[in-house]
């Protein structure tokens, strides 16, 4: 069974590489991208047995902590390997590199423990790329080697590579390499392909050795293969195997110049391998390299053909002399593989075979957030330095999007951020023109604040902005005419208060008697079978109303209740509506929204309409008339007017 020992993993990084690396490829490195993690300072070294050329990660994460592991767990491994970057705070932590959109790379996380806390705790936590889940990480001992390797074309001109707690350990990392490989290599028709095993065949115990850069110019790991027949042999040969090149694969020339063959010409080489126990429908994608390393007679053949599970997988062929050729399933194989390499009947001589590499399909599903967004608020965090743990994608997963951050998520397409609350960030200078860009936002928040100069009038321009909070900073000049009018039209609620600098200024804590918005929150009684329910009623005056109010320097960002004493924002009723997203129905007055108070007391929203038949004492009235605590629900229904919506927000 073709199975990598663990004894196998320990010797080739124990010892194998610094036993046979003894000079440097002439192929540059141009397409590597190899980051040393948790290296403190930003600086970069040669590994002295591959000559990789490594630099620190300090400037692709913000978090995390530098730790070394062990000093006998060090002496094992090569410089890389030496420390962790471990990441006990937040429950994601990304890596992004930059790379080039459309080309294809081999993207590796390694991981050795090294018992860096002096804890010996071995966590168990998931690696991610960007928003996918790529395979879990679990440490079984202190000294073990994990690595994670991924075939992946990237849609973007950068990646997120991400570690994530799932509580079972605080995760860590080793190194992160990327090497970029020729376009035309392991195609598939959709998806990325993760490494199950990746083969010397021609090596057969006790010589064994491991293979990397700069044997391998993509810098693949190449394992010996242990668990073979006792009835194998090894053919061999000092010259060159590919040496123009021609092979798109391009597998270690070393790799190549051995071969397994099978003692008695007529028993094939088998192949073969199990799926995992939960995962019977694994898709493998398998590469099979051949070369001719025994210079034939005129008298002699190799011609072998391939069966899977029985069936023909290819038909008869022969390798050339010292030419790689390579034999790949150009669709996934799904289950349990059984290969055998069979001699043709006209041949002459035995089966062989020098490589094989073996994939998993990783079907990378999940929509990324719109690009526009991204760039948008990645500048935003970049002009403010905003130090939350703003990593990987903003609005994916779900249980992972940006702290302040609200998104949209429309079905067959891209996220979209509809939300920003950078209250209280510490944030100054001028308001960022990347907001500008985050085109679907509705809410923007950026109070309590040291912000400075005058309000841009680019906040006018986006369309669905309907709650603008830039109270308590120090804005200069006056509110742009775009903003007024927009106020006055009852499309967007706008809180200015304490800026000193700023026209019409007034004080957070100044109280009005015209008020824009009134909340009123009154609790059902008498129902001890239902869950605790409410009604929150606030009311957009009309259009004569609200003019006036502008003009005596309203305080529309503090709403006071007044018979339980206290106050909502009108961004904090958006909150309770989730953005106005469910509807309950129109009573007299208006649309009312189902919506949470602290997340577990139900209320309904109910919006007076400008065209309402039904005047604004009415409304007040009726408002009062709900918070007295009406003795059965029929009451309380027929009081707000909302026979529909009580059935269907105290249903089941």
């Amino acid at each position: 069974m073709m199975l990598l020992p663990l004894k196998q993993i320990l010797f080739a990084l124990l010892g194998g590489f610094s036993l046979i690396l003894l000079v440097h490829a002439e192929d540059d490195q141009s397409g590597f991208i190899s980051i040393d993690c948790g290296r403190t300072q930003n600086s970069s070294y040669t590994e002295k047995t591959t000559g990789i050329n490594y630099i620190s990660d300090t400037g692709f994460i913000d978090t995390g902590e530098s730790k070394l592991v062990l000093r006998y767990v060090k002496d094992i491994y090569q410089q890389p390997y030496w420390g962790v970057r471990s990441f006990p705070e937040g429950i994601r932590n990304c890596y992004k590199i930059n790379v080039t959109s459309g080309d294809k790379y081999l993207i590796r996380a390694s991981f050795v423990y090294g018992n860096y806390d002096s804890k010996d705790e071995l966590p168990t936590f998931l690696l991610h790329l960007g928003t996918d889940l790529w395979d879990s990480v679990k440490v079984e001992n202190v000294s073990l080697f994990i690595n994670k390797e991924l075939i992946h074309v990237p849609l973007r001109n950068y990646i997120h590579v991400c570690l994530v707690n799932n509580g079972s350990g605080v995760p860590f990392i080793s190194a992160l390499e990327l090497r970029r490989l020729n376009i035309t290599s392991y195609q598939t028709q959709i998806g990325s392909l993760a490494l199950n095993r990746r083969l010397d065949i021609g090596q057969i115990a006790p010589d064994l050795k491991s293979y990397r850069y700069p044997k391998d110019i993509y810098d693949r790991f190449w394992y010996p293969y242990e668990d073979v027949d006792n009835q194998w042999l090894t053919l061999d040969t000092s010259f060159t195997v590919d040496f123009d090149k021609h092979n798109s694969f391009q597998p270690a020339s070393i790799v190549m110049s051995t071969a397994a063959t099978s003692q008695n010409p007529n028993v094939p080489l088998n192949l073969w391998w199990d799926p995992p126990i939960d995962a019977d429908d694994t898709e493998y994608y398998v590469y099979m390299h051949f070369a001719e390393i025994e210079q034939l007679q005129s008298n002699e053949s190799r011609m072998q053909y391939i069966t899977n599970h029985g069936e023909l997988y290819r038909k008869s062929f022969a390798a050339s002399y010292l030419y790689t050729t390579t034999i790949y399933s150009r669709t996934g194989l799904r289950g349990g593989q059984n290969f055998s390499i069979i001699k043709d009947d006209n041949s002459t001589l035995p089966p062989s075979i020098n490589g094989v590499e073996v994939y998993t399909l990783k079907e990378f599903l999940e929509l990324e957030t719109k690009q526009e967004d991204v760039e948008a608020i990645t500048n935003v965090k970049s002009t403010y330095e905003i130090t939350k743990n703003w990593q990987g994608d903003p609005c994916l997963p779900l249980n992972y999007s940006w702290e302040g951050l609200k998104c949209s998520y429309p079905e067959d397409d891209s996220p979209r951020i509809i939300s920003l609350d950078l209250s209280m960030s510490g944030l100054t200078g001028e308001i960022s023109h990347s907001i500008s860009n985050l085109a679907m936002i509705q809410t923007l928040d950026l109070s309590n604040n040291n912000l400075t100069g005058p309000i841009p009038d680019f906040l006018s321009q986006l369309p669905d902005l309907n709650v603008l909070n830039l109270e308590k900073n120090k804005f200069t000049g006056s509110l742009p005419l775009g903003l007024v009018e927009r106020r006055k039209n009852g499309l967007l609620s706008i809180s200015l208060c304490d800026n000193p600098n700023l026209a019409a200024n007034e004080s957070c804590t100044t109280k009005k008697k015209n008020k824009s918005i009134i909340p009123i929150i009154g609790a059902i009684a008498g129902i001890s079978t239902l869950m605790l329910a409410g009604a929150v009623f606030f009311c957009f005056c009309k259009k004569k109303r609200l003019h006036a109010a502008i003009d005596s320097k309203p305080n529309p960002g503090s709403v006071e209740l007044e018979q339980k004493n206290r106050k909502f924002t009108y961004s904090e009723i958006l909150k309770i509506t989730n953005n106005r997203q469910r509807v309950l129905g129109k009573g007299g007055f208006g649309t009312v929204y189902h919506g949470y108070i602290d997340d577990k007391t139900q209320v309904a929203v109910k919006l007076l309409s400008p065209s309402s038949s039904q005047g604004l004492q009415q409304f007040h009235a009726e408002a009062n008339e709900g918070v007295k605590a009406p003795s059965t629900l029929a009451q309380f229904r027929k009081e707000l007017d909302l026979l529909q919506w009580a059935h269907r927000m105290l249903s089941p």
